[in-house]
């Protein structure tokens, strides 16, 4: 299935945004809450039938480190993303009132504890694609190669990020959630929506950072490895040694 790039961003985009609001359960609401779901998991059957080729080409090829890596990532996630999606069907309240049964809470505890795990990985997942994504935000602004001004803010901007993610990490206590020591997700009624979605956001922000910077020192220590220098000018012009 063919989309352009923009429409295929624009959708991911737009799912992230909405998974980031669903760890806002006391924001929204049980039912707001349970809609915005059944919307993600209508965006995650899109996005797979847009990706399909990706699915077919996995037997293809050779498989190097960063591959690898990659592959086995997404792999995880969309396990996750499935987690995610039949917990929360045997979690789901709207369906429980329609069939006359009732919920579960060790569902509840996987839904929370899968949520989380998608949420970093979808994170990392951004991170590794973030050289990709950059480029189409320049090009929709107008913008060129960055000057070196630029360049600055941006690497500001992104460590500001990643030390609030950090911090916002232990505040929502989010070790204990994805190894279900601690899944429920309780959360104050008065909490300030600003600082609930600036905090998510950045965590999102860390690990997007983690993966893109992993990424390119990957690309650098393989770029170094590759390398063989080659002859120089004034020995390129000297004739081969012959036989005695």
């Amino acid at each position: 299935m063919s989309h352009s790039l923009s429409t295929r961003l624009a959708l991911d985009a737009t799912a992230a945004v909405l998974i980031v609001t669903e760890f806002g359960y006391s924001l929204t609401g049980d039912i707001a809450h349970e809609i915005i779901g059944f919307v993600l998991a209508l965006a995650l059957g899109v996005h797979l039938a847009w990706n399909g080729r990706w699915f077919l080409s996995l037997r293809q090829g050779r498989y190097g480190a960063y591959r690898r890596v990659s592959v086995g990532l997404n792999l995880l996630l969309l396990l996750a993303a499935l987690l995610t999606v039949v917990s929360g069907l045997l979690n789901s309240r709207i369906l429980a009132a329609w069939f006359h049964v009732e919920s579960d809470l060790i569902a509840r505890e996987y839904h929370t504890a899968a949520g989380y795990w998608f949420l970093i990985l979808m994170a990392l997942h951004l991170g590794l694609h973030g050289k990709m994504i950059m480029s189409q935000i320049r090009g929709r602004i107008g913008g060129g190669h960055p000057s070196a001004l630029q360049t600055a803010l941006w690497r500001v901007l992104a460590l500001a990020v990643a030390v609030l993610g950090v911090v916002a990490s232990f505040e929502r206590e989010l070790w204990s959630r994805l190894t279900a020591y601690y899944s429920f997700d309780f959360q104050a009624g008065d909490e300030s929506v600003i600082v609930f979605f600036a905090q998510y956001l950045a965590i999102v922000g860390l690990y997007a950072c983690l993966a893109f910077h992993a990424l390119a020192l990957f690309n650098r220590r393989h770029a170094v490895r590759s390398w063989r220098p080659g002859p120089c000018r004034r020995c390129a012009r000297l004739p081969s040694p012959g036989r005695d």
